[in-house]
């Protein structure tokens, strides 16, 4: 079986190597091959373009490059088949760091500090909250979400959890669910972690009134995708309340266009969609046992509930 691999990253070359030393029993196309698109049925990918997907036929089974597979779901070409989503712990470790980095820079108050600085004024001590005392709130609880409040736990932060469906594990912090819920998750939060994925249930989830239920003082991560968070909202909001912080991964459009607001606030840190960036290595190994098992069972149950959209 032939193995079709597109993706529009800058290091593709470097996937593209290490795919073919890893399946080296097989062939694998780029586009730049010109394949016989309706042959594939096995396809590694990244924001593949519809106009491609169209000609694959007989495609079986779609390997997703990151933990994200709207790029996939959203191809009007797509006809339901089994999307492998990847779950790589290095992802994950990644995800933990760049969380607990933002976290670490709200609860030490290092703004004011960086602010100081400028000014060339040493201030007064200001005493730092404890782990204890503080309570991070993670929204959106897949591979990703869990680690990062597993870790966190493991730190003696105060963790919860929300997602939209009953958890099929056991944490050792609450995992809230229902709608009713939605609102002691927000107000019991000094930091909330978006790890949501993109759906239309999804858009703008939060939005002025979730803002408006946040703790003044609070701060909001966003590391899942860009849809979720109504940026005009959020400009709004940080103008009103002069202690609320956002640190930002993800965006609407990215890159992130030069005029928007949002580059000049000093209550907002801008990272350019890094908070979780797939290790090629560990990432294609991981594609790879999966595809063995494709080939041993001939299928693999969906890492994706087509109808959720996740």
């Amino acid at each position: 079986m032939s193995i079709f691999f597109y993706c529009p990253w800058s290091n593709k070359k470097d996937w593209f190597k290490k795919i073919q030393s890893t399946f080296k029993k097989t062939k694998v196309f780029s586009i730049e091959d010109n394949p016989n698109l309706e042959k594939i049925k096995c396809a590694i990918v990244w924001e593949l373009p519809n106009h491609i997907l169209d000609k694959m036929k007989n495609v079986k089974i779609f390997f997703s490059m990151g933990a994200g597979v709207d790029h996939i779901l959203n191809l009007k070409s797509y006809k339901g088949q089994p999307i492998i989503r990847l779950k790589d712990i290095i992802m994950a470790e990644r995800m933990s760091n760049h969380v607990l980095s933002q976290i670490l820079y709200f609860q030490l108050n290092l703004p004011f500090y960086k602010e100081t600085q400028k000014k060339k004024i040493w201030p007064d001590d200001i005493e730092p909250n404890l782990n204890t005392s503080m309570t991070v709130g993670i929204l959106g609880f897949g591979y990703l979400g869990s680690f990062v409040g597993e870790t966190l736990k493991k730190l003696n932060y105060n963790v919860i959890g929300f997602k939209n469906s009953k958890p099929t594990s056991k944490h050792l912090f609450p995992v809230y669910y229902l709608k009713k819920d939605l609102k002691k998750f927000i107000t019991s939060s000094d930091v909330i972690v978006s790890i949501l994925p993109s759906t239309p249930n999804t858009k703008y989830f939060i939005n002025k009134t979730f803002l408006n239920l946040m703790k003044k003082n609070a701060l909001l991560i966003s590391v899942g995708r860009g849809s979720i968070l109504n940026e005009k909202d959020l400009i709004l909001h940080i103008k009103k309340n002069k202690n609320f912080y956002a640190s930002l991964d993800v965006f609407e459009k990215e890159p992130l266009i030069k005029s928007s607001p949002l580059w000049h606030m000093k209550n907002i840190i801008i990272t350019p969609h890094v908070a979780s960036l797939t290790g090629v290595d560990s990432a294609v190994n991981y594609m790879y046992k999966k595809y063995n098992e494709f080939n041993k069972k001939g299928y693999l149950k969906s890492d994706v509930n087509n109808k959720k959209g996740y």
